[in-house]
């Protein structure tokens, strides 16, 4: 089978409740762009030594179990993400000079951009991934 390195797809992804252009390029496949690898695959197979279409059956349903765990972790990562609003958080990133920022800062906002989410520490927005330490906000009194 062969492999592939990168796919690129420009999708338009249309619910009940918006509609937006979805622009990436991964190492994975969705589904009609495994099955259009497929069908490229059965064209050019070689006849005395036929792929067995269990196996390809096999790989859909690994591809769409993948897909799904991916969907759950985002879910999980934006809840995770909002339940930080008002907390502390210690952040790590590493710029593209190479040098690590690190910073502390009270979580005020959660942005979601497409797979990836940002929180709000002080003047900066962070990766999710990015964060370090949580700890509760600490409150003075006067």
């Amino acid at each position: 089978m062969s492999t592939i390195s990168a796919v690129s797809s420009n999708t338009t992804v249309t619910n009940d409740y918006t509609t937006s252009n979805k622009n990436s390029s991964s190492n994975t496949l969705d589904t009609n762009e495994f099955l259009t690898v497929l069908a490229a695959e059965l064209k050019y197979q070689d006849p005395s030594d036929p792929v067995s279409a269990t196996e390809y059956v096999s790989q859909e349903a690994q591809i769409s179990s993948l897909s799904s765990l991916n969907d759950i972790k985002g879910t999980l990562n934006n809840y995770a993400a909002y339940s930080l609003i008002g907390k502390e958080a210690t952040y790590s990133t590493t710029d593209s000079s190479g040098a690590t920022k690190t910073g502390t800062g009270t979580v005020s906002a959660v942005t979601i951009s497409g797979s990836n989410t940002y929180v709000t520490i002080g003047n900066s927005k962070v990766n999710f991934d990015s964060i370090t330490n949580v700890e509760n906000a600490t409150t003075t009194t006067a």
